[in-house]
């Protein structure tokens, strides 16, 4: 009885954990760099970190042309994600040699989602 208790306990706990995680998963921040495959001018550095500032959800955009890495901080929605950046890059002609992404949940920890090909 005691073992049937204590496994019902632990299986408990383990559901009510990764039902947490997925909770803090849904409400969090993302951050999103993308390193780009492709020449980056100053006007197009400009360009870039404006046209993504005008979406809303975005709280920070940051092009570096020297690197071609691209920085982002958005809030998701059903009209933003990773996908809306990826897209945007290839719509206007940009290279994207991979990207990497990661959720800051409420309590500041960052939980790494995908490296898509980046190191």
């Amino acid at each position: 009885m005691v073992k049937i208790l204590s496994i019902t306990l632990a299986f408990f706990a383990l559901h009510f954990t990764a039902f947490s995680q997925q909770s803090d998963l849904e409400d969090s921040e993302r951050y999103i760099k993308i390193i780009l495959d492709s020449e980056i001018t100053q006007e197009a550095q400009s360009e870039i970190s404006q046209a993504f500032k005008q979406i809303p959800g975005v709280r920070t955009s940051r092009m570096d042309n020297s690197t071609g890495i691209y920085l982002g901080i958005y809030a998701p929605n059903e009209n933003l994600s990773d996908q809306t950046f990826l897209n945007w890059f290839e719509n206007h002609g940009y290279t994207v040699k991979c990207y990497y992404d990661a959720a800051y949940t409420n309590g500041g920890k960052m939980i790494e989602l995908s490296k898509n090909n980046c190191r």
